[in-house]
């Protein structure tokens, strides 16, 4: 991949290529060719990422494992019209899973480093019978299917965009007054080492890092002596295959009794982790305890046989507001936080969940803009980490393993870990009304202790990127601190393009953002956000046609 474009000043630039930055760029690939620039000269767009891998991100891509699954069922993962042309890219990939199953034989194609062969086993019925939308498919294959579509779609382009791809680490980019934007990486010493001028930038960098895990230690340990030390700060630094066998040699290294791993968090990651590393935890006999506010999170079970939702309660306030009384944000998160509690007694819980997603998603006509904004910058955020949802193989593992003893649930909250000789302690922090650890497992030492808290605030960030942005005013953190300040066009400053998670927090007209992480949000967004976007740079561009030469 090249270092630096084949020119200093190009139209757009791109910055981060994973879910957000991808489906941004073929949104505006796909609007400059509807609107057929009347321009001799294509636009030009430069993709930057500090990662070699592009189309992809963290969750797609290396860093997450052959064995790392969609966060969601097939069905719930894309809309309707892209759901349909990756199932169509599945089936052409079929045979080779099937062949894969029966004899073990490697195919001759990319799909042994997209996947395990134990998950075709798993799912062998479902894949024969063509039956995807259920199924949580390994992530790389979704990875992959959009660097074909990214390959095909430049094709069709030709001649009216050129695309360069440049692996940088951008820690530096200012805005001037006129819309246009600098992008600079710099060295410790302030130099720079790459540097480019775009009329228009699409911000696409993905969440913040995730969240520190304090250590108590004799000295600030690195990334490399946390892992020695048995500690994994962030499950994908540098990949989580590469994590998972750091942590095979420690445990390896220990007698049986030792091989014990502390999961905090009960997020995305944490599955994420549970899942790959089954294989290991079964070859070594190490067991697994997941430490959680309340023990088990409710979210982490599967839907009981005939469960039905019932939600009463936000029944009776969608009644009232449809008779004419404005819907308070405040007033929807206390009606949820109810239902939740009274479906964990009745033993409804996913069932109620989806009901109350459902309904969440519908509350916002009702609602003026101060409950809006409410909605995107506070009681939005609260109900989601209310309405968690987790399903798949993650599940299955997880239930056989509480089932087996060989995984445990903990109440509590994290506060630091502790060094002392060759294990690792978790000082922990009893949550008022949580039940306490039978077994008093959270006081034992660990081999290993796994980050599976979540990402950071904005505000609280350690990005060099958004740090400077944010210290530099180029742009403001949104009233959430979860994502950035942005008009009505997704600007967060003159010709500075926001996708992805940083629009959390956001909120115009009758819409409000409060959690991006989802692909089919994403693609929604990735509409609007293009369209502001091309219609800014031809305007640049026409302008830019009338002044006179340097």
């Amino acid at each position: 991949m090249m270092r630096n474009p084949s020119t200093p000043d190009v139209d757009i630039a791109v910055l981060g290529s994973g879910a957000s930055g991808t489906h941004g760029l073929l949104r505006t690939i796909s609007e400059l060719r509807d609107r057929r620039s009347s321009f001799d000269d294509p636009i030009r767009i430069t993709v930057i990422d500090r990662d070699e891998q592009f189309h992809s991100g963290i969750p797609y891509g290396h860093r997450s494992g052959r064995s790392s699954l969609l966060i969601s069922a097939l069905e719930s993962f894309l809309p309707d019209r892209e759901r349909s042309d990756f199932i169509d890219w599945l089936e052409a990939r079929r045979p080779d899973m099937l062949d894969w199953a029966k004899d073990g034989r490697t195919p001759d194609s990319p799909l042994a480093t997209l996947m395990d062969r134990d998950w075709i086993l798993r799912h062998e019925d479902a894949v024969r019978a063509g039956e995807w939308d259920d199924l949580y498919l390994p992530r790389r294959l979704y990875g992959q299917y959009l660097s074909e579509l990214v390959e095909r779609t430049f094709e069709e382009a030709r001649g009216h965009v050129e695309v360069d791809f440049v692996h940088a680490d951008v820690n530096e980019v200012t805005s001037e007054a006129s819309g246009g934007v600098h992008l600079r990486e710099r060295d410790s010493d302030g130099g720079i080492r790459f540097e480019l001028h775009a009329h228009s930038l699409l911000l696409a960098v993905g969440s913040p890092p995730v969240r520190n895990l304090a250590v108590s230690a004799a000295k600030h340990p690195s990334t490399d002596d946390l892992l020695d030390m048995g500690l994994v700060a962030d499950i994908h630094a540098p990949e989580i295959e590469h994590v998972i066998e750091r942590i095979r040699g420690r445990l390896e290294a220990l007698p049986v009794e030792k091989r014990t791993i502390l999961l905090i968090g009960g997020n995305a990651d944490a599955l994420e982790f549970l899942l790959a590393s089954h294989r290991l935890r079964q070859e070594t006999g190490a067991r697994l305890f997941i430490l959680s506010s309340r023990g088990r999170p409710h979210y982490w079970h599967h839907d009981r046989p005939g469960e039905r939702a019932s939600t009463p309660i936000l029944d009776r306030l969608f009644a009232t507001a449809e008779a004419g009384t404005p819907l308070r944000a405040r007033d929807l998160h206390e009606a949820v936080r109810a239902e939740l509690s009274a479906a964990m007694t009745q033993k409804n819980v996913n069932s109620t969940i989806a009901a109350l997603i459902a309904a969440v998603g519908s509350s916002l006509r009702y609602m003026d803009d101060f409950e809006l904004y409410s909605m995107a910058t506070d009681h939005g955020v609260a109900i989601s980490d209310l309405l968690r949802r987790a399903g798949g193989d993650s599940l299955d593992f997880l239930t056989a393993g509480i089932n087996d003893g060989s995984i445990t649930c903990i109440p509590g909250r994290f506060r630091e870990a502790q060094v002392r000789e060759d294990m690792l302690f978790a000082v922990v922090d009893q949550l008022p009304g949580a039940a306490p650890d039978p077994g008093g497992d959270a006081d034992h030492g660990y081999a290993v202790i796994v980050n599976g808290t979540g990402f950071e605030r904005v505000t609280d960030t350690r990005s060099p990127l958004l740090r400077q942005m944010l210290g530099s005013g180029t742009v403001r953190a949104s009233a959430s601190r979860t994502g950035l300040s942005l008009d009505a066009k997704f600007q967060a400053a003159p010709g500075v393009f926001v996708l992805g998670p940083l629009i959390a927090g956001h909120h115009h007209g009758k819409a409000a953002y409060w959690h991006i992480e989802s692909v089919a949000r994403i693609i929604q967004l990735a509409g609007p956000v293009a369209d502001s976007l091309v219609t800014e740079t031809l305007v640049k561009r026409s302008m830019s046609a009338y002044l006179p030469a340097s």
